[in-house]
């Protein structure tokens, strides 16, 4: 059975969701569904088709992430048993797996409940995806610290802690500048948000910082590319257990008729 180099996951994930985040955008300008200048991402994915095109490729994407996030527990668990490390390295990296996890279905959840429709499920996800996001990206670079130097480089601890800065920074202006907006909001339409409607300045910094935040996630799982090239992974096993009360066959007369003559008559 052939298995992708584990480093294809973090590299696919890091560029489709990008990609996908553009490409609605493209499509509903075109469409006229939402505002050429710094739209929300979300607000790039409220009207079909852009919608369907967002929540496929977002899932597809937040499954990536998911095993993304597996592979480097595992990593800097077989690191933290082969060389001893701080049993304190262990329970982070342990706890990192469940954010990024819930991180991941978040993300999932704001791309299949657009905001127009179930704002709230809309909101619950988002908050989970970029706020589990920033917990597990810090955590991340904790755990590089201590891999360092075993496979972690001194550039990459800069790099990441660098990233960790600008998405925490960008999350926080986000939901600071976006209250703002709000309250100075007098349109009709959110998604389609003209200067004339109140507090323009304020909801371009909320939605320029969400791009931000999401480009700092997303560079996050590309330095994981160069790390992951150094490892590999078997073959899952599937272990079977048995009932050996239950397992063997009883085998009746009325079976097999004239069973009970001999062999060897």
């Amino acid at each position: 059975m052939y298995l992708p180099p584990l480093y294809t996951y973090p590299l696919v994930s890091s560029l489709l969701l990008p990609a996908t985040f553009l490409l609605t955008y493209t499509i509903s300008v075109y469409l006229g569904h939402t505002e050429l200048d710094w739209p929300y991402i979300s607000d790039t994915a409220t009207r079909p088709p852009e919608s369907c095109i967002f929540s496929q490729l977002v899932n597809i994407g937040a499954l990536f992430v998911a095993i993304t996030f597996y592979i480097r527990y595992k990593q800097v668990s077989e690191y933290c048993n082969s060389y001893q490390l701080p049993r304190q390295l262990r329970n982070l990296n342990y706890a990192s797996l469940w954010v990024g996890w819930g991180g991941a279905l978040g993300l999932s959840i704001l791309a299949n409940f657009q905001e127009t429709e179930v704002w709230w499920v809309h909101n619950v996800g988002l908050y989970l995806c970029f706020g589990l996001g920033m917990i597990w990206i810090w955590s991340c670079v904790i755990t590089s610290f201590g891999l360092h130097p075993l496979t972690t480089t001194r550039f990459m601890l800069v790099v990441r802690t660098f990233l960790a800065v600008v998405n925490t920074s960008a999350f926080l202006l986000m939901l600071i500048a976006a209250q703002v907006a709000r309250y100075y909001y007098h349109g009709a339409d959110p998604t389609k948000w003209d200067p004339d409607d109140g507090g323009w300045s304020w909801h371009v910094v909320s939605t320029v910082s969400e791009w931000v935040m999401a480009l700092a996630l997303d560079l996050t799982l590309l330095s994981l590319v160069l790390e992951f090239k150094k490892i590999g992974l078997d073959e899952p096993r599937i272990i079977v257990h048995v009932d050996t009360v239950n397992s063997f066959l009883e085998i009746s007369d009325n079976d097999f008729p004239g069973s009970s003559d001999s062999m060897l008559a």
